[in-house]
């Protein structure tokens, strides 16, 4: 999106788009289903022209998280007789995600972004995502944080930080996935292990899982094994259905993946120790729900 916001721009301007998107994935079976907030950020609803100040970005990705809220409300409200209660997790992106410039792609931010300046980053965005949990409306609705699409050891370890000093300062957030993308080398975007870039996270106690997102489908069952020798924890993973490079297209070198193939490949990935098992980029409902179908004949997975 040209104002850098991509869903979150979406959100604002037309919110009733994302509130049916959200509805779509429910009645496809997702278990988890993320809000429109990857790329948000007060510098970026400022700098977007969506709020003047503090208060009223925190306004807006209030406004943002309660798509997500209403559309759970209404599918429950549909599904009087069912036991089933999806969660919500808020999607929070890099720093990358926010520059508007790719390197959330390689997690080569420039020296003029410092591990300090990433560490700033995300503590404001989790004080700013604390604030927004205390509206009423809000209050026990969002479940989970999906911190996603992280490159590199250097930003996972500022996130820890972050969690760290919030815990010092008696903030409480949901608890967190943190997923890294990476490549089929079994390394982060930046370059390191996967190994190393798991084991930064892994004694957090703010964190409730690890995993892999934003990756080719044929690097998953690789990076799983990997994942599941570094930690303890629950592993996540939700890959692309079709590769985008960082250009200006999405590659058509293996074509999109079908739904059928998405779930069958999702066998792999559970028998390769995931536990919670998704998709990313150009995952429609039709994926979910052939996932979801899929997922339902074996144990211990969620459909997200």
């Amino acid at each position: 999106m040209a104002d850098g916001l991509w869903a979150s721009g979406v959100a604002v301007r037309s919110p009733e788009i994302v509130e049916y998107v959200h509805r779509q994935y429910l009645e496809a079976g997702a278990d988890i289903i993320t809000t429109a907030t990857y790329q948000a950020s007060e510098r970026g609803y400022i700098a977007a022209g969506v709020a003047a100040d503090t208060a009223e970005a925190d306004d807006v990705m209030a406004a943002v998280l309660d798509l997500a809220v209403k559309a759970r409300f209404e599918y429950l409200a549909q599904k009087s007789g069912t036991s089933r209660r999806p969660l919500i997790a808020a999607s929070l992106g890099s720093i990358g995600a926010t520059l508007g410039n790719r390197s959330k792609y390689t997690g080569n931010y420039g020296c003029h972004v410092t591990v300090a300046d990433i560490q700033e980053f995300h503590l404001r965005r989790f004080y700013m995502l604390a604030r927004c949990l205390q509206v009423p409306r809000l209050r026990g609705q969002i479940d989970l944080l999906a911190i996603e699409t992280v490159p590199s050891v250097a930003e996972a370890t500022a996130i820890v930080e972050a969690f760290c000093q919030l815990e010092q300062h008696g903030v409480a957030l949901p608890p967190a996935w943190i997923s890294f993308t990476a490549s089929e080398e079994g390394k982060v975007a930046h370059g390191e292990t996967i190994e190393d870039a798991v084991r930064v996270v892994e004694a957090s106690p703010s964190v409730c899982a690890i995993g892999i997102n934003c990756v080719p489908q044929q690097c998953v069952s690789g990076l799983l094994a990997r994942i599941r020798r570094a930690t303890l924890k629950p592993i996540i993973c939700y890959p692309n259905c079709q590769t985008w490079t960082g250009s200006e297209e999405w590659t058509n070198k293996n074509g999109q993946v079908t739904p059928a193939e998405f779930a069958h490949n999702a066998r792999q990935w559970k028998q390769a120790g995931a536990m919670i098992v998704g998709g990313c980029c150009r995952t429609t409902p039709a994926h979910i729900r052939a996932l979801a179908e899929t997922m339902q004949s074996m144990e211990n997975s969620v459909p997200m």
